[in-house]
């Protein structure tokens, strides 16, 4: 079975986007000590923001997580730090965590949309498509103009045997953005899987998306009858 291509992912950092979280003193003789720790933890966060920004800069993702898991503690309903947390285990293929950390951000923060796209991706390696379509679908109506969600979407739909529906969402992504060149090569597979194959269909998208950049894929090019391959 050919492997279809999924979007590498990437998430912005976004810790700095919302208020430290400081609980206010229980009693009015606290103040005084309440202010001077949430001053030291003011600047303590600015440090570990900078050491958490060049570490995924980095594609240090290990010591991003520490970094983070660090402000989880001192803030344990950041949306973003929760969503970071969430794209670094990603990373670090830890599918479980990451749904975790990334589900956990929705809850308080719906609007994340990269989460969620990245939430339906991480179902699908979990082998949980209905919570990947779920969460793929929510995104995808998050963010209708976005063709990278239609086509994550498509990958998951058929793994599910749901050609139809992954070949609409495929035809939408290119719609959005005509040279996008994971769907045109997704595509091609679509129409390959067919009954009977259409391929000269397939035979256009799998051009268009080696001209766009996609890989050589030997076994495609077979099937498909392109003896000499596709001009580089």
């Amino acid at each position: 079975m050919m492997r279809w291509v999924c979007c590498l992912f990437s998430l912005a950092l976004g810790i700095a986007s919302l208020p430290l979280a400081i609980p206010a003193p229980a009693e009015e003789g606290e103040k005084e000590d309440a202010q001077a720790d949430g001053e030291s933890w003011r600047a303590e966060r600015r440090e570990l923001n900078e050491k958490a920004a060049r570490a995924f800069a980095e594609g240090d993702w290990q010591e991003a997580n520490h970094v983070y898991q660090k402000i989880l503690q001192r803030e344990p309903d950041n949306p973003l730090i929760l969503a970071n947390l969430g794209a670094v285990e990603y990373q670090l293929d830890d599918l479980r965590a990451c749904c975790h950390y990334l589900e956990r951000a929705l809850a308080l923060k719906g609007d994340l949309v990269a989460s969620r796209e990245m939430l339906g991706m991480a179902y699908h390696r979990r082998e949980k498509p209905l919570r990947a379509v779920s969460a793929l679908s929510r995104a995808v109506a998050d963010q209708p103009e976005s063709a990278r969600t239609h086509n994550q979407l498509a990958v998951v739909l058929q793994s599910m045997g749901w050609f139809d529906g992954a070949e609409k969402s495929l035809r939408q992504a290119i719609q959005l953005d005509p040279e996008f060149r994971d769907a045109h090569f997704n595509l091609a597979l679509v129409y390959m899987e067919r009954q009977p194959p259409s391929v000269e269909l397939a035979k256009r998208h799998y051009q268009r998306a080696r001209l766009l950049g996609v890989p050589k894929d030997a076994e495609l090019e077979r099937q498909l009858g392109l003896e000499e391959g596709v001009a580089e």
